[in-house]
């Protein structure tokens, strides 16, 4: 993973194209990389363990490891497993969000209770990129790891045409992620040992899924999905407590300060249409 400068990382594959991007996506590269800045902080801290650090005095926790090279390791594969769960939740909150926009009426009627996180991940994903984009099952993959290590008896794993995909895929990858190997990828995955290049990896390539859809939808809001993503966002009540506390020639001003705050990227649609919300 590339070393972090601020609270956010981006990591090593993913292609940081300096473009308009939207509210959910904006949200979903805060948080994924505030968890890799804290993933390589405590890699970091951890080479430290297995290399001779010795505990402050002053630490008052117990921690007396019988051997520090198992001890560091067993510590890393926890953290690759929580970052899992971390980017598997972000990535669902990212698609959940865009599940809303009219565009994918059809594709939300199709949903069941029984739908999964990953099949309503790949069914948004590929109404906009090509199916056989390996990003898609690379994201799936990541969910399905998640799955194993949140639920211990989940069978969760690749449909034959989604790993056909990766594999097919195996030298691109390679090349665009630092080495990485898919038959070794899913051959650790099927083993339960995460290593750091799988785990940063698949983070990567979520990354990449996000920002290839968000840019292939050209996105433009209509009042329709404008609505939806501001309900989303909890931000109805708050807009109607603008308009009922602040005067006309105010209020544009007054909204726009709330917008830029707790969702910029909806600033533009929202003057818009704002002849539809104004008083």
């Amino acid at each position: 993973m590339q070393k972090a400068e601020s609270a956010g990382s981006i990591p090593d594959g993913v292609n940081s194209d300096e473009i308009p991007i939207s509210q959910p996506l904006q949200l979903l590269l805060r948080d994924i990389g505030s968890a890799v800045f804290a993933l390589n902080t405590a890699v970091v801290g951890l080479d430290a363990v297995e290399n001779g650090y010795q505990k402050p005095v002053s630490l008052n926790i117990s921690w007396t490891p019988h051997d520090r090279k198992i001890a560091a390791r067993k510590s890393r594969k926890f953290l690759l497993e929580s970052v899992l769960v971390r980017v598997s939740t972000t990535i669902y909150e990212y698609v959940s969000v865009l599940s809303k926009l009219t565009r994918f009426a059809i594709v939300r009627e199709k949903w069941h209770k029984d739908t999964t996180i990953s099949e309503r991940i790949s069914t948004i994903a590929a109404e906009v990129l090509d199916k056989d984009d390996y990003l898609i099952p690379g994201v799936v993959l990541l969910v399905h790891w998640r799955n194993r290590v949140v639920h211990p008896n989940s069978t969760a794993k690749l449909k034959p045409h989604e790993k056909q995909i990766l594999l097919k895929n195996e030298d691109i990858i390679s090349d665009r992620y630092k080495g990485l190997r898919t038959s070794e990828l899913l051959q650790h995955f099927g083993d339960q040992r995460p290593k750091l290049k799988d785990i940063s990896s698949l983070i990567s390539m979520t990354i990449n899924l996000a920002r290839k859809v968000d840019r292939n939808m050209q996105l433009n809001l209509n009042k329709a999905d404008l609505d939806a993503w501001l309900e989303h966002y909890q931000l109805i009540p708050m807009l109607k407590k603008i308009e009922m506390e602040t005067s006309p020639d105010k209020y544009r001003a007054s909204v726009c300060r709330l917008l830029k705050s707790r969702a910029p990227r909806l600033l533009d649609a929202y003057l818009q249409y704002l002849h539809h919300y104004k008083p």
